[in-house]
C-alpha cells in the first residue's frame, strides 16, 4: 500500500505568499500632475510667445511711424535750410551791391566836393577881380519858373553883389506877373533878402484860373537904387528861365560901394 499522499506544493518561504489582487489606476489619473505641469508649461510659452510677437510687431509698426516721421521732418528741416541758403545769397548779393554803390557814392561825392571846392575858389577870385574894378552892384543871376499840379508855380531867384567895401546886400524882392494892362503880384514865402555875395530865395504860388502872363518882372529893393528886371512868359515851355552868368553881367558903376 502507498503511504504516499498528493500534497500541494508549499511555499518555499514567506515571501512568496500570495495576497488577495487590488484594483490597478488610470495612467492619466496617476500622471494628472505632470499634464497638467505640461499643459500650463505650453500655455506659458504660447503666452510669452504671443506676447513677445505682439511687442515685436509694434515695435516694427512704431518704428516704421517714427522713421516717417523723421524723414518729413527732415525733409522740413531741408526746405528751411534751402530758403536760408537763398536768402543768404540773396542778402550777401545786396550787401555786395550796397557795399559797391556806397564806393561809387562816395566817389562821386569826392569829386563833387573836389568841384565844389575848385568852383568856391573860383568864384572868390572871380568876385576879387570884381572888386579890383570896381565891384558889383545888386542884380539878378538867374530867374525860374516851374509848373506844378493843381495850377501851382514854383520860383527860383538867384541874386548876386560884389562890392569893393563888401558891404551886405539888403532889401526886399517883388515878383510881378503881367498880362497886358493886368499886373498881378506873385505871394513871396520870403520877400527880404540879406547877404554878402550871393543868395537863393525860394517859394510856390497858384496862379488864379484864366490868367496868362506875357511877363515876369522882377523888383529889387535895396539901400541904393531900385533894379527892376523883365522877362518874357514864354507860353507853352515847361518852364521860364534866364540865367545871366558872371561873364554877361556888365560891370558896375566906378561908384559902386
Amino acid at each position: 500500500m502507498d503511504h504516499s499522499e498528493n500534497t500541494p506544493p508549499q511555499p518555499e518561504n514567506e515571501h512568496n505568499t500570495l495576497h488577495p489582487s487590488e484594483p490597478k489606476t488610470p495612467f492619466w489619473k496617476s500622471q494628472s500632475a505632470v499634464l497638467v505641469a505640461a499643459l500650463l508649461l505650453a500655455g506659458g510659452g504660447f503666452a510669452l510667445g504671443y506676447g513677445v510677437g505682439h511687442k515685436q510687431g509694434l515695435t516694427v509698426v512704431g518704428f516704421d511711424q517714427d522713421a516717417q516721421e523723421l524723414a518729413e521732418i527732415v525733409a522740413k528741416q531741408k526746405s528751411a535750410l534751402e530758403a536760408v541758403s537763398v536768402s543768404l545769397n540773396t542778402s550777401t548779393q545786396e550787401r555786395d551791391v550796397a557795399i559797391q554803390n556806397a564806393k561809387e557814392l562816395n566817389d562821386a561825392l569826392g569829386l563833387a566836393n573836389q568841384d565844389k571846392s575848385y568852383a568856391q575858389s573860383l568864384s572868390t577870385t572871380y568876385r576879387e577881380k570884381l572888386r579890383e574894378r570896381g565891384g558889383l552892384s545888386l542884380t539878378i543871376q538867374n530867374i525860374k519858373i516851374k509848373p506844378l499840379p493843381s495850377n501851382a508855380y514854383e520860383y527860383v531867384l538867384d541874386l548876386v553883389q560884389v562890392s569893393p567895401s563888401k558891404r551886405r546886400a539888403v532889401g526886399r524882392v517883388e515878383i510881378r506877373l503881367i498880362e497886358g494892362n493886368e499886373v498881378l503880384t506873385v505871394p513871396l514865402e520870403s520877400s527880404n533878402f540879406n547877404f554878402e555875395n550871393y543868395e537863393r530865395l525860394t517859394g510856390r504860388w497858384t496862379m488864379p484860373s484864366g490868367f496868362a502872363p506875357q511877363f515876369i518882372e522882377v523888383h529889387l529893393k535895396g539901400s541904393g537904387d531900385a533894379v527892376i528886371q523883365r522877362f518874357a512868359w514864354r507860353r507853352g515851355a515847361k518852364d521860364v528861365s534866364s540865367s545871366v552868368f558872371l561873364g554877361d553881367i556888365p560891370q558896375a558903376a566906378s561908384d559902386a560901394d
